[in-house]
């Protein structure tokens, strides 16, 4: 399975890489919206199994989990980078996504200190404002 893993994840990039040279979508909108999306499914299958079985803090656990794990998948890529640091490779488009998923990262661990049963559309107050704030730089980066 790890072997099918890593092989998907080629082909993904390498379609990718494909949109980009193809298409007048930007390197940022094919790896901000639709990799990570296609690459967060399995995490959003398995958050919603665990909700499903009631196992609410494998859920949380798996959201937070993942993310702190993609930290160290930035930290791996720039061992690999033979171009210098990673990080002076990278553009303003994508510090403004990383602010964006600290910011999402903020309200949701603001989510955990202040917890409430419900907030708007039967959600809390944070989760509300993650899908918001989402949204927006999505369309941001779709637009601009």
């Amino acid at each position: 399975m790890a072997s099918l893993t890593g092989v998907a994840g080629w082909l993904l990039m390498s379609s990718a890489e494909t949109l980009v040279e193809r298409t007048p979508l930007s390197q940022t909108l094919i790896g901000t919206l639709l990799t990570a999306v296609l690459t967060s499914l399995p995490e959003l299958v398995t958050t919603l199994a665990a909700i499903r079985y009631g196992a609410l803090t494998l859920a949380v656990g798996n959201i937070l989990g993942t993310n702190c794990f993609n930290a160290i998948v930035i930290a791996a890529a720039d061992v690999t980078f033979r171009g210098g640091s990673i990080y002076h490779a990278v553009t303003n488009q994508q510090l403004v996504w990383t602010v964006i998923a600290i910011l999402l990262t903020g309200m949701l661990l603001l989510g955990l200190l202040r917890r409430e049963r419900y907030g708007i559309a039967r959600m809390g107050l944070e989760s509300f404002l993650v899908l918001v704030v989402y949204v927006g730089a999505a369309m941001s980066v779709v637009l601009l």
